[in-house]
């Protein structure tokens, strides 16, 4: 249970500077170490495969590339049923699909906001009443 006892002291500025200069450090090394084995990985996928399969690939029209040799892979062992290369396939196939209907969503809903917006000032200013002085009376006379 939370009480004044077991809660840690207020950090002096200080104190939570180093302690956010660390936190920076790590996360930027995080970051890189992420971004290299992300174009390691690129880099071997885009390498020319060197197994039967880039025959196969070769003799079907296909790049002889580690990349299409996995999905040639792929796609014989859910041919075989295998049912989890079916789902990774389902995946992969309708993904791309599903994140440019999501963005073009928002971009229809973002238009429909802005058209809403507009229509309801519009119909604001149609709404006040316009009372129209042709002399002004002082208040003294």
């Amino acid at each position: 249970m939370a009480n004044e006892e077991n809660l840690k002291k207020i950090r002096s500025t200080s104190e939570a500077r180093e302690l956010g200069k660390k936190g920076g450090k790590a996360s930027g090394k995080s970051r890189r170490k992420k971004a290299n084995l992300k174009n390691a990985l690129n880099t071997i996928l885009t390498a020319e495969a060197t197994s039967e399969t880039a025959q196969i690939l070769e003799e079907l029209g296909f790049e002889n590339t580690n990349e299409m040799a996995i999905m040639f892979s792929l796609t014989q062992q859910a041919m075989k049923g295998n049912v989890r290369a079916i789902e990774l396939i389902n995946k992969m196939a309708t993904s791309e699909k599903d994140d440019l209907d999501r963005k073009e969503q928002r971009a229809r809903i973002k238009a429909l906001e802005i058209a809403n917006k507009a229509a309801s000032e519009h119909q604001n200013i149609q709404d006040e009443q316009l009372i129209i002085v042709d002399e002004w009376k002082d208040e003294d006379g």
